[in-house]
């Protein structure tokens, strides 16, 4: 159920929104973590849409986890998401997996650049958040959140 960001009353620099359960996947280490993404205070960010936002739990013994999503631009203006912060873990990064001959590796993005009605998909395998340093997993059903900064 997607839901369209929402300003904060209590913050002069953020915008949050609230994402239900994690997609029903599949996937060894799914965890149904609740998303908290919050945006700059801008016009830009009032036509941004989130949908379908969860965190893959963490493998045993490691110290990081992913973020997914679908982020659509519905404003009329390109956005440029240049950073990340997260309130678990020491940071946050956009990954990428890309093909480097017969296998393939991860590689960190600078930014994210959305244009005018354009989406993009966080997903496993693909374009991804990554959280590093993650002492210890969130609780099932817990909400991390998100800052995204254009």
């Amino acid at each position: 159920m997607p839901l369209r960001a929402k300003r904060n009353p209590k913050s002069q620099n953020r915008w949050n929104a609230t994402f239900g359960d994690s997609p029903n996947i599949q996937i060894r280490y799914l965890s149904p973590l609740l998303l908290l993404w919050c945006f700059p205070l801008s016009a830009l960010a009032e036509g941004l849409l989130w949908e379908d936002a969860w965190v893959r739990s963490m493998p045993p013994g490691t110290e990081v986890a992913a973020a997914y999503g679908r982020v659509t631009n519905q404003s009329d203006q390109t956005v440029v998401i240049t950073s990340i912060s997260s309130s678990v873990g020491e940071a946050a990064q956009i990954h990428d997996v890309i093909a480097d001959g017969d296998q393939r590796r991860m590689v960190q993005l600078d930014a994210v650049s959305l244009a005018a009605g354009e989406s993009t998909e966080f997903k496993p395998g693909g374009q991804h958040i990554m959280l590093l340093g993650v002492a210890a997993p969130p609780p099932e059903g817990s909400r991390v959140e998100l800052c995204l900064l254009t």
